[in-house]
């Protein structure tokens, strides 16, 4: 069971959002590009599909170490457009990094939501005392 409670911020975030990781390349999805002799749409299987925010974050990770090389995500795949050859030497390499930088940067975002989110239930039972305490101190006939 995945909940979140107060003082186990670290544990809740990351045991709901687990580590995202490159698992291998998924050979039935993964094709040539239709008009390209040598550019393939290549699919890598993720350990899980990542929430929107962590698509976001490595989408920013992935431009800022390649800007010229689109990959994206697709459900449990991440995806990209290039020759075959270069992936071993040059893309899957650079893809693990802008993982791992994702995965770090998104179990820091989720840990600043479980804070946020404590910080407003902090704040709404301290307004439930004040109505509860005022309710008491009022005179009905």
């Amino acid at each position: 069971m995945r909940c979140h409670m107060a003082g186990t911020n670290e544990d809740s975030s990351t045991a709901s959002h687990p580590e995202i990781r490159i698992l291998g390349l998924n050979t039935d999805k993964t094709r040539r590009t239709l008009g390209s002799y040598t550019v393939y749409q290549v699919y890598f299987e993720l350990s899980a599909a990542p929430p929107s925010a962590w698509r976001d974050i490595f989408g920013r990770e992935w431009k800022d170490l390649n800007p010229t090389q689109e990959a994206g995500i697709d459900g449990r795949f991440l995806v990209m457009h290039c020759p075959l050859q270069e992936i071993a030497a040059t893309h899957l390499p650079a893809l693990k990094k802008a993982v791992e930088a994702a995965n770090v940067a998104y179990r820091q975002y989720a840990q600043e939501q479980v804070s946020q989110e404590e910080r407003q239930a902090d704040v709404w039972r301290q307004e439930r005392k004040a109505v509860e305490d005022l309710a008491k101190s009022l005179q009905f006939e």
